[in-house]
């Protein structure tokens, strides 16, 4: 299994729809969707890249 399959399934179904629906998102909107108590600073950023790997703009 490559790591990029692994990651995508191991995403949280939002962040899967965003990448469906290739929306772009705020580092606001990230925070809500992501709660620092649930997600370890590595994951949050494995998440972001795969973001931008898949053409989803992260702004502030």
């Amino acid at each position: 299994m490559s790591g990029e399959n692994h990651l995508r399934a191991n995403m949280p179904p939002v962040v899967l729809a965003l990448i469906a629906k290739g929306r772009d998102v705020t580092m606001g909107q990230l925070d809500q969707l992501l709660p620092k108590r649930e997600f370890s600073s590595t994951e949050i950023e494995d998440i972001m890249a795969a973001l931008s790997e898949h053409g989803i703009r992260i702004t502030e």
